[in-house]
């Protein structure tokens, strides 16, 4: 009689098969990180304290979240499938937990743990608006939220969906629980074919609290700009299992290199979740700072070897280094610096650039070492702690921002990708970290120039959907020496240094409608900030004469009434009114009449230099 019970608790092979398709490499992930019980994994800051968690800590976290996920969850889920049978239009994926947090230790514990109780995850983006919550909420068929930013959970109640607080959740060192069920599963699973029939013929087979999932989650990302978002993407955790582990391949970073981590990018992006998968693909350490604590302190405390940027990350770093050189008391040998500032002047050259990729990246490794040499190990690692790399990401870096961490001998290893592919399509490497090229692709992935040098994808690997088709990037491209260079994008969408991606058309025709301007033209690719270049109508332009204030004050207010419609990261910050409009003549217009974006920069780059040197840019 235990034995009929035993096998009717535990499901057949074909219908684990079936459910670990697809997520075997994330398992697999799982069970190497059981057996590093007392291996630390993740540092972060909990209860006032410092605390550190190993791998026997993070399973049983993840088996107590996923208990709980799936406790809180049962009667939702149920309301949801019979929901969906009833309606077929009711979403067009799901069911899914919403969940908007910042990069914690919590945030990954919980995000993994609803993968594993069954249900997709959907990281919401910080800056996004009550309306873009409330179509989320319908499109990935979401049946609760869930957030860890204290007091954020009272503002949600609205939305007529259960909202969980993760804001006090508590994880114990030496943390005593079973580990997720599908773990137990899998490692079942794995066991050669004669041991697992002679466990189910003599009844020593894990015994199953309940019934488990019939699938393993995804986890969902969108971007949202101003007028909507752009393409939903779902990505099985094989996708960043296999991304995360083709990236480390590719880096060629050096084989004494301890991966440590420091969790500073907004989740919202897939690329900010592979640095959490490389460190523990590297049996390393994923540091999470305390909230609202300072980054130096972030760096002598964790000690990130490895940080994972965007440009807003970069920047902080970057003041960060350049304060600590001006620092009183500190001298760099100002002879030494000159003659390192001029091999980087010459490298720059285009006589440097016909060299030979192997010679160039050679000389670019000397001058990393001997910048690292001149400024004294003692202050690097005063100043940056263990950090050996910068792994960037999101939008184009910034020449000034890498050229400081080059004098510290730390290279910014730039990387391009899509949330399609896990975020991540190519990368430079630790050797060849070069500045405004996208490096090689990644070994799953292949590209090639398509029509009108659009950039095209395709993904070589069965764990992503799209596997196979070749997909277009919406970014236009060039060959050069050294390997693809971004040039523009064709459907003129931004994306800000903070990673928001934006379409600058709707705030042009929403500034239209006034009657004070005649044109405009919305700058801040790559960069901080939005602004606009504003043309003034005639009339305007005559009142502009006789009261100059009265105007700007106008147009001003313009620009306020549509920032009002939009998220607080994708706002209008500044304006210039122009003195000469848009002349098709000088290539500024098209002779469709609409603006020429990538020619505006380049006639207009002194005025738009001006919007951005006042904040430092």
């Amino acid at each position: 009689m235990k034995k009929v019970m035993l096998e009717k608790k535990f499901p057949s092979d074909e219908t684990i098969a079936a459910l670990f398709n697809g997520n075997e490499q994330f398992l697999n992930l799982l069970l190497r990180q059981c057996v590093r019980t007392e291996q630390v994994i993740a540092r972060c800051y909990a209860a006032g304290t410092w605390n550190q968690y190993s791998g026997r800590d993070f399973i049983s976290h993840l088996g107590r979240a996923e208990r709980n996920w799936r406790q809180a969850l049962e009667s939702l889920v149920v309301q949801f499938e019979q929901n969906k049978r009833e309606n077929s239009a009711v979403a067009v994926r799901g069911p899914a937990i919403l969940l908007q947090s910042r990069n914690s230790y919590t945030a990954f514990v919980v995000g993994i743990a609803a993968a594993l109780a069954g249900v997709d995850v959907m990281f919401m983006p910080l800056h996004s608006s009550q309306a873009d919550l409330k179509w989320c909420l319908e499109y990935f068929g979401c049946v609760a939220i869930a957030t860890d930013i204290q007091g954020y959970a009272e503002q949600l109640k609205d939305l007529g969906v259960a909202v969980f607080d993760l804001s006090h959740q508590q994880w114990q060192p030496r943390d005593k629980f079973n580990e997720p069920i599908l773990v137990t599963l899998f490692r079942w699973y794995k066991t050669a074919p004669e041991l697992r029939e002679a466990k189910r013929q003599t009844g020593a087979l894990p015994v199953l609290e309940k019934e488990t999932p019939a699938r393993i989650g995804r986890f969902d990302f969108i971007s949202f700009g101003h007028d909507g978002f752009q393409k939903p993407e779902s990505l099985s955790l094989d996708a960043m299992i296999v991304t995360a582990n083709h990236l480390l391949l590719h880096l060629n970073s050096p084989s004494n290199l301890f991966w440590k981590t420091l969790e500073i990018l907004p989740l919202a992006n897939p690329f900010a979740h592979l640095s959490r998968f490389c460190a523990l693909l590297k049996n390393g350490v994923i540091g999470f700072p305390q909230v609202g604590g300072e980054f130096e302190s972030h760096l002598r405390i964790l000690r990130p070897t490895v940080l994972f940027a965007s440009p807003t990350e970069l920047e902080k770093i970057a003041n960060y280094v350049d304060e600590q050189l001006h620092a009183p008391g500190f001298s760099p040998r100002l002879t030494v610096g000159s003659r390192l500032d001029k091999a980087r002047g010459l490298l720059k050259t285009g006589r440097a650039l016909k060299l030979p990729e192997t010679v160039f990246d050679a000389a670019s490794r000397a001058l990393l070492w001997a910048s690292r040499n001149a400024i004294g190990k003692e202050f690097v690692r005063y100043t940056l702690a263990d950090l050996q790399m910068v792994i960037h990401g999101l939008a184009a870096a910034r020449e000034a921002h890498v050229e400081i961490l080059a004098q510290m001998g730390v290279p910014v290893i730039e990387t391009y990708g899509v949330t399609a592919a896990a975020g991540l399509l190519s990368a430079n490497t630790f050797d060849a970290s070069h500045l405004n090229l996208i490096g090689n692709p990644v070994s799953h992935v292949s590209f090639r120039l398509g029509q009108n040098s659009s950039l095209e994808y395709r993904l070589n690997h069965p764990a992503f959907n799209s596997s196979g088709r070749w997909q277009d990037t919406g970014d236009v491209a060039q060959m050069t020496p050294f390997g693809f260079k971004i040039t523009g994008r064709r459907k003129h969408l931004f994306v800000t240094a903070g990673g928001v991606t934006i379409s600058p058309l709707r705030l042009e025709q929403l500034l239209r409608e006034s009657n004070e301007i005649q044109d405009v033209c919305i700058v801040g690719d790559k960069m901080p900030y939005l602004a606009a270049l504003v043309v003034l109508s005639p009339d305007a332009q005559a009142e502009h004469r006789a009261s100059p204030e009265s105007i700007r004050d106008l147009i001003q207010q313009r620009i306020g009434t549509v920032n009002e419609t939009l998220p607080r990261h994708a706002t209008i910050k500044k304006f210039l009114l122009l003195e000469k409009p848009f002349q098709e003549s000088l290539g500024e217009k098209l002779p469709s009449g609409s603006l020429n974006r990538l020619k505006i920069n380049e006639t207009r780059k002194i005025e738009i230099d001006s919007l951005y040197q006042a904040a430092g840019q």
